[in-house]
């Protein structure tokens, strides 16, 4: 089971028992996803729902920190730290309605037993107490409630993604190790190099991270190109150059001849000439010291793009070495011979 699938499990244990257990309960489950998943906001505003009155203060503050996923965030008012908004909602939603500035601060379980085991008196004073604490319960297990189910549909959506892309790397991983098993290390470089430049973003664009994570792309690209269609001295029909330099023209040529589908080819050639001018462009951010944050989302699109393209094209050498080819007598071309149709 990996992480995101374990996040769906705790989120739907806690909607399939949240009926079945005390709200505090499910309000702790809820934080510990929230904690889990990042949500720092939803961790320390369903945390101090659970917060008992009286103790240190420290403490308190030292349990609701370390909820967060950057602790060193607690109280930075500028920077509007997930913690404080989350106190201002606290706040607002324990105000007592008819004394403004005083704070209803019992804990959801204080509030249970208050509301369950104490004796009412049927006072209008206990009634009007009561229902207080009655509306604090129901606004609690609401936003528990919906933080939870849109939490399963997030993390819903994203495991069914991480499956399709997971089947598709383990493909992909496996066609690199057998065909040219040098680029798992390669590919293994440039994200190397992407996190050491995510790592110095705050203080410098990292250019020159960037700028060998782009260089192991391109080669990473013409290893691949290398593979599935080796130089060769003569041209192309259309007179475009198949040497060791042209591994552009050898890819586009390699795409045209075995793809069977005329379409599926051109959308692909598509996507290789687009990465090669998304290449282009990021390394004149680079040296141009463009922003980090912009330069390094650019650079890691890059990089995704050409394992997904490497990943296409030897899918596509795998379909082609594991069918019938035959060499069209008038184009020179290669020609499907199976019977799934030819483009």
């Amino acid at each position: 089971m990996d992480a995101t699938e374990h996040i769906v499990a705790l989120i739907r244990r806690a909607l399939d028992e949240f009926d079945d257990h005390p709200l505090h309960v499910s309000v702790r489950r809820a934080v510990r996803i929230a904690s889990l998943i990042g949500d720092s906001h939803a961790a320390v505003r369903l945390g101090l729902d659970l917060q008992d009155r009286g103790g240190d203060p420290n403490q308190h503050r030292g349990d609701m920190q370390r909820l967060m996923t950057d602790p060193s965030l607690w109280g930075d008012r500028a920077g509007t730290s997930p913690d404080v908004s989350a106190m201002r909602e606290y706040l607002k939603d324990r105000e007592k309605s008819d004394e403004p500035g005083m704070i209803l601060a019992h804990s959801l379980a204080d509030i249970e037993y208050l509301t369950e085991k104490v004796p009412n008196t049927n006072s209008t004073a206990s009634v009007k107490a009561d229902m207080a604490l009655l509306g604090i319960q129901d606004r609690a297990r609401l936003r528990t409630f919906s933080y939870l189910v849109s939490w399963e549909r997030r993390f819903g959506y994203t495991s069914v993604n991480e499956s399709i892309f997971g089947s598709y790397k383990a493909e992909v991983d496996k066609m690199l190790a057998e065909g040219v098993p040098d680029l798992v290390e390669k590919f293994t470089a440039v994200y190397r190099r992407m996190n050491e430049a995510a790592t110095r973003a705050p203080e410098g664009p990292g250019a020159e991270e960037l700028s060998q994570a782009l260089t192991s792309c391109r080669r990473i690209l013409e290893a691949v190109v290398d593979h599935v269609l080796p130089a060769q001295d003569e041209p192309s029909e259309s007179g475009h150059k198949l040497d060791q330099p042209s591994y552009r023209n050898r890819l586009f040529e390699f795409i045209k001849r075995a793809n069977s589908s005329r379409s599926a080819a051109k959308v692909t050639i598509a996507l290789g000439k687009g990465l090669h001018e998304r290449f282009t462009a990021i390394d004149e951010m680079t040296n141009k010291g463009v922003h980090a944050a912009v330069a390094l989302q650019a650079a890691n699109l890059c990089a995704l793009n050409t394992y997904v393209l490497c990943g296409e094209i030897l899918l596509l050498k795998h379909h082609v070495d594991s069918r019938p080819v035959a060499v069209d007598a008038k184009s020179g071309e290669f020609a499907d011979t199976s019977t799934d149709g030819a483009g």
